[in-house]
């Protein structure tokens, strides 16, 4: 086996061995995903299970055109070059002795009829040609203009009066409720929470030095496969929203949590089909208003 067939088989276990940690990547980050109930940690794992795809994609692709060449490279004969030899005529030129070299033979002439001499027609040809009637171009015609009929021109006559038909009603949406059976919060905000999701410290105002808060509530008669949604507001405007189904069993507690974007009063709002179950609202301050020293983040 060739250098170069060693080396193709090398690159193409290297690809192979890269692929196959792409695909445990890959399928590592979508699981994270789909358990996950943080929307942060879901996207970042998103993202990083479509990278391990992507890199997966091209390690293949890449290992499949080193094997490719690497069977090419074994059935491809290898060129022989043949040694290269001097012309015979060189050799015998080289061999002869110095010769007189012989005068080229001078061009010989080819002698050109007379210019005074003309061909005469004979008499044959003299009255085939006058006994041809003379050819007479025929000219075209004038166009003749047809008149056209003018077109008639429809009289028209007074319409019916049509009686207006009313527009149909557009049909609207129809909300689906909640089950009688779910129930969820209220709602405690806080700037942390403990591993059985309880939150430490709760309270309703915050400092804007903290990068997020979080928001920790009880449920009950919850289902699998509901379709429940976050909706955050700040200073009364909504700024972000995440909907999807759930999948955390029908008890238990749980929590969200949204990043501070300035100072300003904050709401949330938790719907479970088109149904608001629970809300809650906090306030965002700096921190001189809550009595701390006075930082260059300060409004």
């Amino acid at each position: 086996m060739s250098l170069l067939s060693w080396l193709l088989v090398i690159l193409a276990g290297l690809n192979l061995a890269i692929m196959a940690v792409s695909i445990t990547i890959a399928n590592r980050s979508a699981r994270e995903a789909r358990s996950t109930i943080f929307p942060i940690v879901r996207e970042e794992e998103t993202v990083r299970a479509r990278r391990a795809r992507i890199t997966t994609s091209v390690t293949g692709v890449v290992a499949a055109i080193m094997a490719g060449a690497f069977f090419l490279s074994g059935q491809l004969p290898s060129p022989v070059i043949a040694p290269q030899q001097a012309p015979s005529e060189v050799v015998a030129i080289a061999e002869t002795p110095t010769a007189e070299i012989e005068a080229p033979p001078a061009a010989t002439e080819t002698p050109l009829p007379p210019a005074d001499e003309q061909v005469v027609p004979t008499s044959d040809q003299l009255a085939l040609v006058t006994d041809q009637p003379p050819t007479v171009e025929a000219s075209p015609l004038p166009a003749t203009n047809t008149p056209v009929p003018p077109t008639p021109v429809p009289t028209l006559e007074p319409s019916v009066t049509s009686t207006p038909v009313p527009p149909s009603p557009t049909p609207s949406g129809t909300a689906v409720s909640a089950p009688d059976s779910v129930k969820m919060g209220p709602i405690a905000f806080a700037p942390q929470v403990t591993d059985r999701r309880e939150p430490i410290s709760p309270t309703t105002v915050f400092s804007d030095t903290l990068s997020r808060v979080y928001a920790s509530f009880p449920y009950s008669g919850m289902r699998n496969g509901l379709a429940w949604t976050q909706v955050w507001y700040f200073n009364g405007a909504e700024f972000s929203r995440d909907e999807g189904s759930w999948e955390w069993g029908s008890t238990d507690r749980s929590f969200v949590f949204t990043k501070l974007v300035g100072p300003g009063d904050y709401r949330l709002e938790l719907y479970v089909n088109d149904d608001l179950l629970s809300g809650g609202e906090f306030t965002v301050r700096g921190p001189v208003a809550l009595g701390g020293p006075e930082t260059s983040e300060s409004p």
